[in-house]
């Protein structure tokens, strides 16, 4: 049995309209994610868990040379945020403690280089596994991994929860003409998680197609 590197888990699709979700999240400040493949800032977050109080404050002790100094995790004030209590819905389903909770934002029309998470240890070690969840995509936001030279390309839908195996090569291109949004959930891994890892695997593949990354020119900024 494969064990794929982006798969659907076997956990409640979440179907209620997220169109007031959507409207607080865009108007809200978010910050640039810290790495040197989102040099122009279009790829940014917010946190609804971390470790800090402040809802900007999306970066982890001893990552990415993070200056945040080792403290408890903890929820922010967009935990019980009236207009957000989807997102509460959508977590309470999956079964397991939680590390950071971010809303992420890629901004239309731009990309996310191909980059690996791999500078995070315990996602490397697999102590941490990395859900999405998108709120606010489309068929024209294309995800891709590689598996060795091999490439994959994905659309992932809304509601939907996905394991991504971010310690893999990765990109993503925004072509819709609205800011991508995904409900990025950091899991402590443990057996109920691992299980339903392991069943995604035994499903038939049906999310991933053949369009190439670097081969469709029109994909790339």
């Amino acid at each position: 049995m494969t064990k794929k590197i982006l798969k659907q888990l076997d956990l409640p699709e979440y179907k209620q309209p997220l169109k007031g979700v959507v409207e607080f999240l865009d108007n809200l400040s978010y910050s640039a994610v810290k790495t040197k493949y989102n040099a122009k800032g279009n790829w940014d977050a917010v946190s609804i868990r971390g470790y800090s109080d402040d809802i900007g404050n999306i970066l982890k002790p001893g990552v990415l040379k993070s200056d945040v100094k080792p403290a408890e995790l903890r929820w922010t004030k967009l935990y019980e945020e009236p207009f957000l209590l989807p997102l509460k819905e959508i977590l309470s389903h999956i079964p397991a403690e939680f590390e950071r909770v971010r809303v992420m934002r890629l901004k239309a029309g731009t990309t996310i280089k191909k980059h690996t998470d791999k500078v995070d240890k315990e996602i490397k070690s697999g102590k941490i596994v990395r859900l999405h969840v998108p709120l606010r995509t489309s068929e024209h936001v294309h995800f891709y991994l590689w598996e060795g030279k091999k490439e994959n390309h994905y659309n992932l839908d809304v509601g939907k929860y996905y394991y991504v195996d971010v310690s893999k090569p990765h990109a993503v291109h925004n072509k819709a003409d609205f800011d991508r949004l995904h409900l990025v959930v950091d899991c402590f891994n443990n057996p109920r998680l691992e299980n339903l890892m392991k069943q995604a695997d035994e499903l038939e593949d049906d999310i991933c197609s053949p369009i190439g990354f670097w081969k469709s020119k029109k994909y790339i900024l």
